[in-house]
């Protein structure tokens, strides 16, 4: 029996596959520089945001930065 990939499955493999391109581009590009920048000022009161990054950590189970250097030394293995 063949099992098939959950919506969720997979939505989670190209998320983290789309992290590792970002990873690996120059530090000269747009994408990359206003995906990892970091912006100042205060959020609305209410909820925390939940933000792109947090999917990547709570996934990657490790840092953000952590999961920024495997991805560029190629180390990029699977954990889900």
């Amino acid at each position: 029996m063949d099992r098939k990939e959950t919506i969720m499955q997979k939505a989670k493999r190209r998320k983290l596959s789309l992290f590792g391109n970002f990873a690996r581009m120059g530090d000269d590009r747009k994408l990359k520089t206003s995906l990892f920048c970091v912006m100042e000022g205060k959020n609305k009161r209410g909820r925390a945001h939940r933000e792109w990054a947090d999917d990547i950590e709570d996934w990657g189970e490790d840092t953000l930065q952590k999961l920024y250097q495997l991805a560029q030394d190629g180390d990029g293995e699977s954990r889900s």
